[in-house]
């Protein structure tokens, strides 16, 4: 079985990513989809949303501060059925046969980590409407980072539990370089990592997609002064 497994930490301005995990080919008995919040406040959409769906079910890490996507997807990860995980960006877009090339490449390839690049529209070509449309995201989203590690990323979980899962240490805490930091610990472990060559998915623009303040980029130094250090053994998991 697949699990899906995406996040949010009470902030999201849309929940499309639902909508499009629960239009995909893929029978759903094949696959879960878990939608995991940070803090407890559900929101009505949400629940909504996923009471539409046969597969989906809401988890709530019921965490204090500073919201944490490590703590929490690392939580839900605990509580998830599949032994194979997908955990994209919880508002992306994806096509409808997503899924179906997941297990496809999954079953060609054994042990393998295997990332979505992410391809973003920008505030010029985004529409104040309702609707997220995937026809037009696919003429406007252009690639503005070819090394997004948070796009998306499949691997077994026991790679997942191997590399003990993403970084729990208060300094990864809010935006930052989580998923860079799990990469190269799954890098340094020496298992297979594939950027897929053709399949995109899109990511709609909204406020607050590229935080640039000073306090973010301070935090964002320390991160990746960590990173440069970092080996397989070392896994920070205090608060």
């Amino acid at each position: 079985m697949i699990s899906v497994i995406t996040w949010d930490a009470n902030f999201r301005e849309s929940y499309h990513t639902l909508d499009y995990f629960n239009r995909q080919t893929m029978d759903k008995s094949l696959f879960e989809f878990i939608w995991v919040d940070f803090y407890s406040t559900v929101k009505h959409e949400v629940s909504e949303k996923i009471q539409d769906m046969e597969n989906g079910r809401f988890f709530c890490f019921e965490g204090h501060g500073k919201w944490h996507l490590g703590r929490c997807l690392n939580a839900a990860v605990r509580q998830c059925k599949g032994d194979l995980i997908v955990i994209p960006d919880g508002d992306i877009v994806v096509e409808e046969n997503f899924l179906d090339e997941v297990a496809e490449y999954h079953k060609k390839y054994q042990e393998l980590v295997l990332y979505f690049r992410r391809w973003d529209e920008s505030k010029i070509d985004s529409v104040n409407d309702n609707g997220i449309d995937i026809s037009r995201l696919r003429n406007v989203c252009r690639l503005t980072n070819p090394t997004n590690y948070g796009g998306c990323i499949t691997l077994s979980k026991s790679i997942f539990d191997y590399v003990h899962g993403y970084e729990e240490n208060g300094l990864f805490s809010e935006a930052g370089a989580n998923g860079m930091e799990l990469y190269t610990r799954l890098k340094n472990a020496g298992f297979p990592i594939i950027w897929h060559p053709t399949h995109k998915i899109y990511h709609p623009w909204h406020e607050g997609t590229s935080p640039q303040d000073y306090e973010y980029m301070e935090k964002l130094k320390l991160q990746m002064e960590l990173i440069k250090n970092r080996d397989l053994n070392v896994v920070y998991l205090a608060g």
